[in-house]
């Protein structure tokens, strides 16, 4: 028997749109709607202001883990519940604190526990506790200030605790505040979480905008949308503030299309089957630098499973790293650097390598690598971000405008191997799991008394590379 299925294309695309209801696998759905959203990046870096918005696009109402992440090692900075209404929009503002963090800021009226509008200005400032006694470096407050979010359906509400969560027609929810006393001590899912929730169903859809009023500019990217992460019938309504549920907790069978062809493997650990629908080998995006209107580009490689396999968790025995990645977290650096491959060329084919390959005898030099969850790599110090030295890294190149790929499989040990569901052989996966963009701005500064510079967002496009049988380094 095939170890890989070829699908018409009818079929692919009912698959991909959630159209077959026998699929229950994670995946990337392209239409942008899912049971977990991932937001590749947030910043209050150089009076940048990052605008988050969720929508509900079901008839239900929703229970929703909230999460945003710092850049470095994706510890948690904030986390709440948000409960939506059928139909119901959420929006909020992360921006600088006074501490010189970051804080969020929201005038929404969608119920959150614990309840943010109901807070002293409608904000709450973000937290270093989880890393601040690990690493030994950048431990402050001002490693909030750059990182993302993630948003993961927690399941259905129905019963009581639907009505209080629903709007009424002035557009308030009926009661807030019974929510958040459900959550108190007696309360109602204080002793049962389960209560009044149903298995999650999907359709939660999302955007970020990253908005800088000083330069004039701004620029909009997509969430990446994850559907069935849960198992059929499953949900995991936790409590404010825990961790979970967390990209660990869904289920460990994916759905990954390449090109026309439809892979079902199931893993071991419910982390690789998400880390499988983004594994890339190589990614690729273009650069402008043009002097003669003042371009520049930054470019967003966030790598959202990665503290799993790099990072150790209580909770889990295993030894870190884990494959794909090679290098564990180090605390006393705040880093762990993965060794990437880098060639570019110009809009005229012409061609240069990045690499750490020298004649001999070679001079002690650092490969090129990435090293945090979040990475912003600028062109010729560009710095379209302003990103700061904790997560950004600057890459001079010989031309003012042109396209660049980052070669993931260099390096031995970056693959995870699963079972091929339809005849149970080996199914392999070469590269890392990443999201991201690039973004490019052009400064034209003042005309006339009025701003006139202009930035846009570029998604990447990525190569993969899937070989049935197992790996060998």
């Amino acid at each position: 028997m095939m170890n890989k299925k070829l699908l018409p294309l009818a079929v692919l695309t009912a698959v991909a749109t959630g159209g077959l209801s026998t699929a229950q696998a994670v995946y990337v759905n392209n239409n942008g709607t899912g049971q977990v959203l991932i937001y590749p990046y947030y910043s209050v870096e150089g009076e940048n202001d990052t605008y988050i918005n969720i929508v509900n696009t079901t008839d239900q109402a929703k229970a929703v883990k909230v999460r945003f992440l710092e850049g470095m090692n994706s510890q948690e900075v904030l986390d709440f519940n948000l409960y939506l209404s059928p139909r119901d929009h959420w929006s909020a503002m992360v921006t600088e604190s006074a501490s010189g963090g970051a804080r969020l800021v929201t005038a929404d009226e969608s119920c959150t526990v614990p309840d943010i509008v109901g807070r002293q200005g409608s904000t709450v400032n973000f937290r270093e506790f989880q890393y601040s006694d690990v690493d030994e470096v950048h431990n402050g407050i001002e490693r909030t200030r750059e990182g993302y979010v993630e948003i993961i359906e927690m399941g259905v509400v129905t019963g009581d605790h639907e009505e209080w969560a629903t709007h009424d027609s002035s557009g308030v929810p009926d009661n807030c505040g019974a929510l958040i006393d459900s959550w108190s001590t007696g309360g109602t899912w204080s002793n049962n979480r389960d209560m009044d929730i149903a298995p999650a169903s999907g359709g939660l859809s999302g955007y970020g905008v990253l908005i800088n009023p000083a330069d004039g500019v701004s620029a909009a990217y997509d969430a990446t949308a994850f559907g069935n992460f849960w198992s059929a019938g499953d949900w995991d309504h936790r409590r404010p503030g825990s961790v979970l549920p967390s990209l660990r907790s869904g289920q460990a069978t994916a759905q990954v299309i390449d090109g026309n062809q439809l892979y079902d493997v199931t893993f071991t650990d419910s982390v690789d089957a998400i880390s499988a629908t983004i594994m890339q080998s190589m990614i690729m995006n273009d650069f402008v630098l043009a002097p003669e209107i003042n371009a520049g580009t930054d470019w967003v490689v966030n790598f959202p499973t990665k503290r799993f396999y790099v990072f150790p968790e209580p909770q889990f025995a295993a030894d870190r790293p884990l494959r794909p990645f090679t290098t564990e977290w180090d605390p006393e650096k705040a880093e762990a650097c993965e060794p990437i491959g880098m060639d570019y060329w110009d809009r005229e084919e012409r061609e240069e390598f990045v690499r750490d390959v020298d004649f001999s005898p070679t001079p002690t030099t650092d490969p090129i690598s990435l090293c945090k969850e979040v990475n912003v790599v600028t062109f010729n110090e560009a710095n379209v971000l302003y990103a700061s030295d904790r997560i950004g890294h600057n890459l001079d190149v010989a031309f003012d405008n042109g396209w660049m790929q980052i070669d993931f499989t260099r390096e031995t040990g970056r693959w995870m191997t699963g079972s091929n569901n339809v005849d149970e052989t080996p199914l392999t996966f070469y590269g890392l799991p990443t999201i991201g963009f690039g973004v490019q701005r052009y400064t034209n500064g003042d005309l006339d008394g009025l701003l006139a510079n202009y930035m846009g967002l570029v998604n990447h496009k990525a190569v993969r590379d899937i070989r049935s049988g197992v790996a060998a380094d």
